[in-house]
């Protein structure tokens, strides 16, 4: 909220003069918001109140070197050096004026550095376009640069004439968020570099060398927010990776000419807005139609928010509609695994007659000489995979979709604060290896509800016994889904 500059010390009237501008500015009573600092600086702002006003912000616009040059639009807060370099980056969705704005710092010194021109002077003007606000920084060489940032949206357009390369890094702020256990999964940063179509990413820890030539994009992102920069044709790109590196730090050696640089969400509709090829960082690691299967649940989960008040309620009706759907696939499914219930019943007596009479070869041969005489293949029981195959690729899809949506970011839904973290219903007063201190609810709902549906689940074809273990598998199941998803995120867990 707040840029402080530390200032020599014993320069009172230096300090009074900055914040009585910055709260002049704000329209701002200059000492109602100082009760906590010294009586003497207190009065001294009263005094300055009475009558010292002018003098004061006069004296902090004093004529110097103004170190930095600060740019607010509708989307961005932006911060440029002297000579042209992107000293800061703030992004808002789905904008800053919001009232639910997500807000992501990408760094605060040094996002996008021209090495070269350390010497000489630069001159700054600013002007508008129709493209948006143009600054342009020239070198006493006669080099300049041209940054153009638009009023609203998340796409800069760059225009430099100045040798050298280019180096692009995030800061602390963009870090992961801490997560327990497999939550840690999603909230990872790593390098993007996409091409011809192909997207591949890289971890800044990894230990082999990362480069990329003449990339349609390339840059850095988390979980919900991204810095990717095109540069001009012929570039070569050195991302510098190590065992332990927490921020990127990539270097772009490229010829003068024109970049795009996109600073904002991770989101599909402002990504396929903004530029071409941008969205096809959405989903990178899923296989071109497991992402298709995530555009189509984001669409769908959109156009029930446009209804409903809450995200929380469009998730839990997006899976109702996604159930609802999928409902003749899933009567297939049903009935493919009716014939393996009404099979295994058939064969059971016959089988547990043999494993208790014969052991080894002996008894494989019989096993499948009775499958030869009832006319079973020796795999039937696959056919009940089927209906796992059905499922799994939908549930990748919303497990993805729902990762990833910024939507869900800072969004809240009953005792959650926010359904892109585990729902923590309160803080234990210990913390527990992998599952961490906070309590979450929702995975014990999943998990009671799955032991009901286990108890109510007696298929007639199955005699006791095989029933039995069938309840069995399904309560073990449920408690893997009990570990994977305690640490996930809310969003996906009330799916």
């Amino acid at each position: 909220a707040l840029r402080l500059n530390l200032l020599p010390a014993g320069n009172p009237a230096l300090l009074a003069g900055i914040t009585a501008a910055f709260v002049y500015e704000r329209d701002t009573d200059p000492y109602e918001c100082l009760s906590s600092i010294p009586k003497s600086v207190h009065q001294f702002f009263k005094d300055a109140k009475r009558g010292l006003m002018p003098f004061i912000l006069l004296m902090a616009v004093t004529p110097g070197v103004r170190a930095e040059i600060t740019l607010d639009t509708d989307t961005l807060r932006l911060t440029f050096g002297p000579s042209g370099s992107l000293e800061s980056a703030i992004g808002c969705f789905p904008s800053c004026n919001d009232e639910n704005t997500r807000i992501q710092q990408f760094g605060s010194n040094n996002i996008v550095v021209f090495e070269g021109f350390t010497a000489g002077s630069w001159n700054y003007s600013r002007t508008q376009s129709a493209a948006g606000l143009e600054l342009k920084f020239t070198h006493s060489s006669g080099a300049s640069t041209t940054w153009t940032v638009p009023s609203q949206g998340y796409l800069l357009r760059l225009k430099s004439d100045r040798p050298g390369a280019v180096a692009i890094r995030s800061g602390e702020s963009f870090r992961p968020r801490e997560a327990a256990g497999f939550g840690t999964w999603l909230e990872q940063s790593r390098y993007v570099i996409i091409g011809d179509g192909d997207v591949t990413q890289a971890g800044f820890d990894e230990e082999a060398e990362v480069t990329a030539t003449d990339s349609g994009w390339l840059g850095y992102r988390n979980r919900y927010w991204t810095l990717l920069a095109a540069p001009p044709p012929i570039s070569d790109a050195r991302l510098e990776t190590a065992g332990g590196q927490l921020d990127a730090s990539l270097v772009v050696d490229a010829k003068p000419g024109e970049w795009s640089f996109y600073i904002g969400p991770i989101e599909p509709v402002i990504l396929k807005q903004s530029a071409e090829g941008l969205d096809d960082i959405l989903y990178a690691g899923l296989w071109f139609w497991l992402r298709w299967i995530c555009l189509a649940l984001f669409y769908l989960l959109s156009w029930i928010k446009m209804v409903v008040p809450s995200w929380g309620i469009a998730v839990m009706l997006l899976s109702l509609a996604v159930n609802i759907l999928m409902t003749p696939l899933s009567r297939i499914a049903d009935r493919l695994q009716q014939q393996v219930n009404e099979t295994e019943a058939r064969l059971a007596p016959e089988l547990q007659r043999i494993k208790k009479n014969y052991k080894g070869e002996v008894q494989s041969a019989k096993i499948l000489a009775l499958y030869k005489t009832e006319r079973v293949h020796p795999l039937y029981s696959l056919k009940s995979m089927m209906g796992v195959a059905v499922v799994i690729p939908v549930f990748i899809g919303a497990f993805d979709m729902l990762a990833e949506n910024i939507h869900l970011l800072n969004t809240g839904f009953l005792w959650i604060s926010d359904l892109s973290r585990p729902d923590s219903l309160f803080l234990m007063p210990f913390k527990l290896p992998f599952f961490g201190a906070d309590l979450n609810l929702l995975p014990f709902l999943m998990t009671m509800l799955s032991f009901i549906a286990s108890a109510l689940h007696k298929p007639l074809a199955l005699n006791a016994e095989l029933r039995r273990k069938q309840v069995i598998n399904m309560v073990l199941l449920a408690m893997v889904f009990f570990v994977l998803f305690y640490t996930f995120p809310a969003g996906m867990v009330l799916y």
